[in-house]
């Protein structure tokens, strides 16, 4: 049974985040040569015991499948807004049919409102765009990002 559900115990989300991490580098970092993977947990453990992380989770049986990893704070261009800025979103291919995505995108859309977040922003990856799901869900294109490792 797929359930999905805010998360508030960060040391928890990050041992079932772990296993799917690389899976997910993989499919979406377009630099691994140059760029390895190496989060920054006491970072991330920071965020957390400021209330800034905003976690929700896909499960099939209480299995991680998927998640949401959102930091929420007051805008620096708008301090009275409390925005939500996406970190990282991710459901592992074999869950990504029928309305995995949907429901996942609502269920943060949902909790994000319920926390008093005035805007979300959510981006996706130009070689993998879900852009589609987010623009039936009434999100809007706003941006276009561009990199470049210089080392």
């Amino acid at each position: 049974m797929i359930t999905y559900s805010v998360e508030t115990d960060w040391p928890a989300f990050r041992r079932d985040i772990e296993p799917l991490l690389e899976l997910h580098w993989r499919e979406i970092a377009l630099d691994h040569t140059s760029i390895k993977l190496n989060p920054d947990w006491d970072e991330y453990a920071r965020m957390d015991k400021a209330g800034m992380l905003h976690l929700v989770a896909v499960r099939n049986d209480g299995l991680l499948v998927g998640y949401f990893i959102g930091i929420v704070r007051p805008h620096l261009h708008y301090k009275d807004s409390l925005t939500s800025f996406c970190d990282v979103v991710f459901i592992k291919p074999e869950y990504r049919q029928g309305m995995v995505g949907v429901k996942l995108f609502k269920a943060v859309t949902n909790s994000l409102k319920e926390r008093g977040v005035q805007k979300v922003y959510l981006n996706t990856k130009a070689h993998h765009d879900f852009g589609v799901v987010l623009e039936r869900l009434d999100y809007r294109k706003t941006e276009t990002i561009y990199t470049k490792v210089v080392n």
